[in-house]
């Protein structure tokens, strides 16, 4: 039995892909674990491997070029990309995630088409672009505008920590249509192409994990789109992302698990190889109950993950549900990922050691998506209600 392994039984035609890409993983994508992490760049045969394999389309229907994977297959898939290094995973979490639900849930059937199969393909990136400098978890802040024209609309407006927003061919562009007077209706969300006049990138934003690859700033000045580059009618541009934000914390979590599993399989296979004194790291007791610890926040949030998981495909997930699940699992992993550097001790330190790296991106759990303090305030206030 192999306690760092899922004990949780998934149908078979779901365990089977799980373990597909669990081999795939463990073969093709951690020998060459440190050389992503140092470069932050997939390897092209690796990432046309990903393509071959039909990860960019998981969740995507088959009439456009997907797997039509259920919530809790991708999920499942997703834990098993996850022990790899973030640019491998991450997009193939945007592809499969907001932007897929998104153009599924709202797009017109023209929509659909021209978006859909490039990012099945993984040939096409999208981008979410909502957050802003004055407006992170409090969406209903936005400050971008777009104006109605004789031709279409105008947008106008800054957004930043835009991931992939740099090199995204479509951008998911929320912006503000109406007066605060028309509350929660008066936000629409557009589809902008790469190279649309008036679309520029800022600058590259370089954060806590390192090299400036994924976060960009972006400027919408006098930004033209035509009508049919509205998602879902005018003024539902948060009635479109609202129902994606459960399924995105539940995913969020999904990655803890991963991240937590790789950094939990790097320090027992460390600790059984590193002698200090004569002995092997592995003898000590007080690294053992570490060790012991890690395992057990992991299974623990598993359970709870995959429970809620379950459920996705049958009914609406409340946002206190997810928020649960997703401020349990992100502060899981920072707390897992600080104890397996600790075994690496010195060598953990090293920004060559993937333990390093992993340390680094945990951090951004308990902040994107919400941070743990929105989500307490969210099961807080439908506890208290």
């Amino acid at each position: 039995m192999n306690l760092l392994e899922s004990q949780i039984a998934f149908p078979d035609e779901i365990q089977a892909i799980k373990t597909a890409t669990a081999d795939w993983i463990t073969k093709r994508v951690l020998p060459r674990e440190v050389a992503i992490y140092t470069t932050g760049e997939v390897p092209a045969d690796i990432l046309q491997e990903m393509r071959d394999l039909g990860y960019f389309g998981l969740t995507i229907a088959p009439e456009y070029g997907g797997s039509g994977l259920s919530h809790l297959g991708f999920l499942a898939v997703h834990e098993e990309l996850t022990r790899g290094p973030k640019p491998l995973w991450n997009p193939i979490n945007v592809a499969n995630g907001v932007a897929a639900r998104v153009l599924q849930l709202s797009a017109t059937e023209e929509q659909k088409q021209k978006y859909l199969p490039g990012i099945a393909a993984g040939t096409l990136q999208p981008a979410i672009a909502v957050t802003e400098p004055q407006a992170g978890s409090d969406v209903q802040g936005l400050k971008s505008r777009a104006e109605k024209t004789g031709k279409g609309w105008v947008i106008n407006g800054s957004k930043h920590y835009i991931t992939f927003g740099a090199r995204a061919d479509v951008l998911f562009v929320l912006a503000r249509t109406a007066g605060k007077e028309a509350g929660s209706a008066g936000f629409t969300l557009f589809l902008v192409d790469k190279g649309n006049p008036g679309l520029k990138i800022a600058r590259m934003q370089e954060n806590m994990s390192g090299k400036p690859l994924e976060q960009t700033e972006l400027l919408f000045d006098n930004c033209e789109v035509l009508d049919s580059a509205i998602l879902g009618g005018v003024g539902k541009g948060l009635k479109c992302v609202f129902p994606t934000f459960a399924e995105e914390r539940v995913t969020m979590a999904t990655t803890a698990l991963g991240t937590a599993r790789r950094a939990i399989e790097l320090a027992v296979d460390y600790a059984k190889t590193r002698k200090t004194f004569g002995s092997f790291l592995s003898e000590y007791q007080a690294l053992q109950h570490s060790l012991a610890d890690c395992v057990i926040e992991l299974t623990a949030a598993r359970s709870m993950t995959f429970e809620l998981a379950r459920q996705l495909d049958h009914r609406v997930v409340s946002p206190p549900e997810a928020a649960m699940v997703k401020v349990f699992c992100a502060e899981m992993a920072n707390r897992v990922v600080d104890r397996c550097l600790q075994v690496f001790g010195g060598a953990g330190f090293m920004a060559e050691s993937p333990i390093c790296q992993m340390y680094r991106d945990v951090r951004v759990l308990r902040i994107s998506g919400g941070t743990s303090e929105i989500q307490r305030n969210i099961i807080a206030k439908e506890l208290l209600k």
